[in-house]
C-alpha cells in the first residue's frame, strides 16, 4: 500500500517539476530503485544518485512541493519496509534525512541521530517554524512506534528534533544524549527519562538489550578548541554479535583515535560506521579508522539543508554521491555506499571476527 501512495505522491508532485529539469521525481525515484546500494557502487548507482542529486541542487528545491513529495515518499517507504519486513538475520540500515539513520534487527530498531528536516528551533515543530520539509505527523507517530532505542550525539538542530523526540519519550522508548539535550528541554515533563551514560573504555554500558561504549567528546568551534558542544561518539553492539559507530559531529580526530584504540585493544569490532565522516577542527582520522576496523562506511551529512545558503545550489551543504567519494580513498579496506532517503542496505554477517562491547 505504501508503495502505491508514493507513486501517487510522485505523479502529483511531477506536476511541481522544475521548470529548468526536465527530469521527473517519478523517474529519479525509479531509477533509484533500480539500482540499489551495492559495494562498490555500480555505474547505475552513480548514475541514479547524480541525477537525484542534480535536481536536488536547484537553489531553494526543499521548498518546493516536488522535493517534499519526494522525502515523504522515501519516508514512507522505510517506515513500510520496517512495518512488514523483518530481516531474519544481520543488519538492515535505512537513511532518512541528514544524518538520521534507522538499524532494523531481528530483535531490535535503533535510531541515530534523528531528524525530519532543516527546521532548527528545538522547542517548536517546523510547522510551527514555517518549515516545509519535514515528515508528517502520521510518519512520526509510525516511527515512534517503530524505534526501540534513539541515539542523539548533540543538541545541534540537524542531529536532533523537539517532535520526534517527543513522541519518543512518551511512548516510553529508550532516547539516550548529552546531559545538554537534556538541559535543553529541562521543563519538558519527559526530559529526566533521557539517558546520558557515561564514558567507557571497552566494557561498555548496558542498555536494554545493547551494550554501549561511549565516548564524551565535541564539536568544536575554533581551532584552539576553547568552545564547543558536548559531543558523544557511540560504539553501539547488538544482540546478533554486530556493532554500528557514529562519531556525530566530533570534527578532531585525537580523542577518538586514541579511545577506538582502546577499544580494539578489549576486543571491540565496528562492522558499520554511519553519519559524518568528516573533520574540521583538527586531524581526520577516516583512514586510520579504515586501517584499524575496516568498516563498511554510510556517510551521512548529505543534503543538510540547513548548510546550504538561500539561493545557492549547494553552499556548504554535500550532494549523496559526494558524500561518498569525499570518505572513498580512506576506506580501502571496509567499503564506502552512500544512501539517498529511504533507501536501506542488508548486512547479513559480520564484516569483523571480534564481538564489540565484550
Amino acid at each position: 500500500m505504501f508503495r502505491v501512495l508514493c507513486f501517487a505522491l510522485l505523479l502529483l508532485a511531477n506536476v511541481y517539476c522544475f521548470a529548468d529539469n526536465a527530469t521527473s521525481p517519478e523517474d529519479l525515484w525509479q531509477a533509484v530503485l533500480a539500482a540499489s546500494p551495492t559495494v562498490p557502487p555500480t555505474p547505475a548507482r552513480k548514475a541514479a544518485l547524480q541525477a537525484l542529486d542534480d535536481w536536488i541542487a536547484i537553489p531553494n528545491s526543499e521548498e518546493t512541493d516536488a522535493c517534499v513529495a519526494y522525502y515523504r515518499c522515501a519516508v514512507d517507504r522505510a517506515l513500510g519496509l520496517l512495518e512488514t519486513e523483518r530481516p531474519e538475520r544481520g543488519l538492515r540500515i535505512f537513511q532518512l534525512y541528514s544524518s538520521s539513520v534507522l538499524i532494523q534487527t531481528p530483535s531490535v530498531v535503533i535510531g541515530i541521530d534523528l531528524d525530519q528536516g532543516p527546521n532548527e528551533d528545538m522547542h517548536r515543530t517546523p510547522g510551527e517554524e514555517g518549515v516545509a520539509f519535514c515528515m508528517t505527523e502520521e510518519q512520526i507517530a509510525r516511527l515512534a512506534a517503530l524505534v526501540d532505542y534513539a541515539f542523539h550525539t548533540h543538541e545541534h538542530g540537524d542531529h536532533l528534533d523537539y517532535q520526534i523526540t517527543k513522541a519518543l519519550a512518551e511512548r516510553d522508548k529508550t532516547v539516550i544524549g548529552t546531559e545538554g539535550i537534556r538541559a535543553l528541554w529541562a521543563e519538558e515533563p519527559w526530559a529526566q527519562s533521557i539517558l546520558t551514560p557515561p564514558q567507557t573504555l571497552g566494557r561498555g554500558e548496558k542498555i536494554g538489550t545493547l551494550t554501549v561504549n561511549v565516548l564524551r567528546d565535541h564539536q568544536w568551534s575554533d581551532e584552539a578548541h576553547t568552545r564547543g558542544t558536548e559531543n558523544n561518539a557511540y560504539l553501539i553492539a547488538v544482540p546478533e554479535g554486530f556493532s554500528v559507530f557514529t562519531k556525530g559531529d566530533t570534527n578532531c580526530g585525537l580523542r577518538l583515535y586514541g579511545w577506538l584504540q582502546l577499544l580494539a585493544e578489549k576486543g571491540c569490532a565496528v562492522d558499520v560506521m554511519v553519519g559524518s565522516a568528516i573533520y574540521w577542527r583538527g586531524p581526520g582520522i577516516a583512514r586510520q579508522i579504515d586501517v584499524l576496523y575496516a568498516p563498511l562506511v554510510l556517510p551521512g551529512h548529505a543534503w543538510e539543508f540547513g548548510h546550504r545558503p538561500d539561493g545557492e545550489a549547494r553552499g556548504n551543504a554535500m550532494g549523496f554521491w559526494q558524500a561518498g567519494m569525499l570518505v572513498k580513498g580512506a576506506a580501502k579496506q571496509g567499503g564506502v555506499t552512500p544512501l539517498s532517503w529511504g533507501e536501506f542496505i542488508d548486512i547479513p554477517e559480520p564484516r569483523n571476527s571480534k564481538k564489540a562491547g565484550l
